[in-house]
């Protein structure tokens, strides 16, 4: 197989989400190898992260204020001869030891052990105290915050992406070209 199967379910508050299927093309020294193609797909969905995180106008999946940080959820299985990857994005209004995210954890560990995958490791808050991140709803671009209130329009190709201008969208091409051309569906649930 030459691509990989990429879902990502993106989740916010009043069982919102979006659903996105992205075939992402594997390297090919990398095809049919487990062992390279692990650290290729992490590197792979880090990529994503600012593609993924500004789509819309994001609150927290648990208490609906206005979303800042993502947790994601992976599910793999790159082993296969059709390989496969499943991204549970979870927006929240902090992460850390706040109720929201804790929620979440647990919701994960719940799923981990259903599933007989095990309870997912938690990744370390690398967040240095004071930083504040931008708001998922803001300008792929520019983050900035007051974007987030702004009727941003979408990327003509991916139909996902936001930004605030033109200058904006074609200042992150460059960066953002290579997902944009993986993006195979985008269905918006719940978002009436």
């Amino acid at each position: 197989m030459s691509s990989l199967i990429l879902t990502a379910f993106e989740y916010g508050p009043k069982e919102r989400r979006v659903e996105i299927e992205l075939r992402p093309t594997i390297p090919e020294n990398m095809r049919g190898k487990v062992a390279l193609m692990g650290p290729w797909s992490q590197s792979l969905v880090m990529s994503m992260g600012t593609d993924l995180k500004h789509t819309n106008s994001w609150t927290c999946e648990i208490c609906d204020k206005p979303a800042r940080e993502t947790k994601y959820d992976v599910a793999s299985w790159i082993h296969l001869s059709e390989p496969r990857l499943v991204l549970y994005i979870h927006h929240l209004c902090e992460a850390g030891n706040n109720k929201c995210h804790q929620i979440i954890v647990a919701q994960s560990r719940q799923m981990g052990a259903l599933s007989g995958a095990g309870i997912p490791p938690q990744m370390p808050l690398d967040k240095p105290a004071g930083v504040e991140f931008p708001l998922a709803g803001s300008c792929c671009n520019c983050k900035k915050d007051i974007t987030a209130k702004s009727n941003l329009s979408r990327c003509g190709g991916c139909k996902l992406v936001r930004y605030c201008s033109t200058e904006c969208q074609t200042s992150d091409w460059t960066r953002h070209k290579k997902i944009c051309k993986t993006v195979k569906s985008v269905k918006w649930v719940n978002w009436d």
